[in-house]
């Protein structure tokens, strides 16, 4: 079976997408700043670390979601002009 991905439902996607990224950078602020803490987060109390993986998470998530919003608009307007992804699928046996 061959189908093409013709376009990303940007909509559908932001709905998943900062939910994930939330995670994902809850996870990297805990190594940055708790369990292996950089050079600047080791000089710092444990209210300001707390503080600054809050901020750095929300950072994180709106970065990463404006940019999945972007490379799905653009992926919607390449695909327009040149076609979508082509992908086989074969049934498993």
């Amino acid at each position: 079976m061959i189908y093409e991905v013709k376009k990303f439902n940007v909509a559908s996607m932001l709905k998943i997408v900062p939910g994930i990224f939330s995670i994902v950078g809850v996870v990297i602020g805990l190594f940055t700043f708790f369990i292996f803490p950089t050079e600047v987060a080791t000089g710092l109390g444990f209210g300001t670390r707390l503080l600054s993986w809050l901020i750095f998470v929300v950072l994180y998530t709106v970065i990463m979601f404006l940019g999945i919003a972007v490379i799905a608009l653009l992926y919607n307007w390449v695909s327009d002009k040149t076609g979508g992804v082509v992908i086989t699928l074969e049934e498993k046996k």
